[in-house]
Parts: C-alpha cells; structure tokens; sequence
C-alpha cells in the first residue's frame, strides 16, 4: 500500500466488464477496498459482492451514494445511465470512474464534467489503453518526431455482434449503447489516436443496418480531421464473419482490430491491445529507418493499471493522470458521425 489512505469503491453496475476485469483489478490494488456493489437486481448485486468480497450489496442507489465508506463510484452500466450516475455520484462527493464511451452524446459528457468540477471531485472515463506500455511507448515514438509530419491514420474494427433479445447483453445494440462497434470497441481505438495525436475538430459520419435485426446500425464509418490538419477513417462493422479473422487479441473479442497511423517519414501499423513487438515502418533513410523492434507485454489484467492510477491518486489527494475532458473526444467523435449520418453534413466538433 502506498500511504495510509484507503480508497473505499462502490461499484453500480454488475455488468460483464466488471465480473471479467474491474472488480479484481480493484481487489489487487493496495489502497483500495470493495464496498459496496449495486444492482437494480438484489440478488446479482448480493453475488457479486459475495464473489468479490465486497461487504454490502445495495438495489437502491441512494444508500450506495450515502455510504460515508465510499470515495470512489465505478460506474459500469449501460451507456445511455452512464450520464444520470455519473452526475448522482459527483452530487453525493463522490469520485467518479465511468467506463467507456463516456455518455450517449456530448451534452451528457459536459454535464459530467461540469457536475465533477462543481462537486470538486475526479471524474475519468475507464479507457484503460493509455496505461498500456506499448500504448505509451507508441505515443513517445510519435511524439520524438520518428514518424516526421502525421498525415493520416486508420481504425478498422471489423467483427460480428449478434446479440439475442433475451440476452443480458443485448442493450448494446437495442440503443441504449449510443451505437454499436464504433461506439464500444471503436472508441478505445479513437481515444487512442486522441492520445497520440490529439483531439478531433470535425467528423463525418455514414451509420446504417444492413443486415442485423436489431435497431442499432451495424456498418458504421467515419471520416475525421484532426485538430492538427491529420485525417482519420474509422470503419466499423458488426455484420462481417467472425471465422474470417485471426484469433482476437485480449482487448478485441470480436473480430479484427488495427491502427495504423502515417507520417512523412514512417508509420507505425502495430495495435496497441497485440502483444506484438512495434517499430516504425520507415521510408528508408533517417532515425524511423533504424528504429529497432520494441517489445511490450500487456499487464494480466487489462484494468488493471487505470484502477491502481486511480487509486493511488484519490489516496494521494492528487488528479488521476487523465480527467474526463480527455474522455470526451472519443464520444464527440462517435456523436458528430451519427449526426452527419443522420444530416448528410460534416459537423464541427467544439473544443
């Protein structure tokens, strides 16, 4: 444990994420303790907290925020209650986690923030990928220069999700999700090229249903500019064979995943979820050419890293490394494409 502070987590969603990843990175990190989870369920909210060692189990979300043992709230549902709990939470004074994407649109993502910096507590969108070692050794490559002027890069997110009304999952493609693949997956990958590259300041966007039965679109693309003059295309599909693709990696389950990002001197074409070795694909002359192989290995548990950072901060009385403004880019840019879908214009993207 570093310092003496322990950092007391309640958790309002017994959501997938949580039962794979989220509640046992909170387990390992040594300032933290599980409180408290919730579910509008009782007895979900009871097995979790009996799986995980949590001391109490709540259906009613007043008494979670009450709770004077909570610094922390995960919040972990589906996304279109990501913005009321949120807000809930920093009311209460709480420190907010939210998982990704941060809220349906970007009017509930600024109410966010403002709700946190009213409250003064943390709030941070659960984009765990920033933490990843190769993430960040790819960001210092771009960031030295190896890669000469960014131009351009790509995000392909190509898979199959097919979720049965029955089944627990099915929010994410009924509506409730703010889209489908670009919104889930695509937007770990889209706020990875905001880390490296900076923020968005326009998009346009093409959403349809092609062939799924559910009301979410399942072929969804994006044309962004960057604020720094850099396109970005982002296809996103929901109806491609899973069989056609290699074995997904730990932060891809359904289907194949890429970026690719393009300077005037080189690219990097490595995903930062492979565990891969990256080096800059060079023009043949200059530093990028003679960049060795870089080797990264992804921590056991994905979460894990973000939680500890999290952790460690509140218990430090100090600012996680990254606050919710920084979530908000990848959200805007999954807003502003079905907007532009739905308008047939570009839409601007407003700092």
């Amino acid at each position: 444990m570093r310092g003496d502070k322990v950092v007391g987590w309640g958790v309002v969603g017994c959501s997938n994420i949580v039962e794979r990843r989220a509640a046992d990175a909170i387990q390992q990190q040594g300032n933290s303790r599980l409180v408290a989870f919730h579910s509008r369920d009782p007895e979900r909210a009871e097995a979790f907290a009996a799986r995980f060692g949590a001391e109490t189990a709540y259906d009613e979300l007043e008494r979670l925020l009450g709770d004077p043992r909570i610094d922390v709230v995960y919040v972990a549902t589906e996304v279109d209650r990501h913005a009321e709990l949120a807000i809930a939470a920093a009311e209460a004074g709480k420190h907010v986690l939210v998982e990704k994407p941060m809220a349906l649109n970007v009017r509930e993502c600024r109410a966010m923030i403002a709700a946190a910096q009213l409250a003064g507590v943390h709030l941070e969108v659960a984009y765990y990928a920033r933490f990843l070692d190769k993430a960040v050794a790819m960001k210092r490559v771009i960031d030295e220069g190896r890669l000469g002027t960014v131009v351009r890069a790509t995000v392909t997110q190509l898979g199959t999700v097919r979720h049965d009304p029955a089944s627990p999952r099915y929010w994410r493609v009924s509506g409730q999700g703010g889209g489908n693949m670009l919104a889930d997956v695509g937007s770990h990958r889209m706020d990875m090229l905001v880390y490296w590259l900076g923020r968005p300041a326009r998009v346009a966007g093409l959403a349809d249903r092609l062939s799924m039965p559910y009301p979410a679109p399942d072929t969804e693309t994006a044309l962004v500019q960057l604020e720094s003059g850099a396109h970005v295309t982002v296809l996103a599909s929901a109806n491609v064979p899973r069989n056609v693709f290699p074995t997904a990696g730990p932060g891809n389950p359904h289907g194949a995943s890429s970026i690719a990002v393009y300077g005037t001197e080189g690219a990097l074409l490595t995903d930062p979820w492979s565990e891969a070795p990256f080096e800059v694909v060079g023009t043949g002359g200059g530093a990028s050419a003679a960049m060795a192989p870089i080797e990264c290995a992804l921590p056991v548990n994905l979460h894990g890293p973000i939680m500890d950072d999290f952790a460690t901060a509140i218990a430090a009385g100090r600012a996680p490394r990254f606050s919710g403004v920084d979530g908000l880019w990848a959200t805007a840019v999954v807003d502003g494409a079905l907007e532009s879908a739905r308008t047939g214009q570009f839409v601007q993207i407003e700092a």
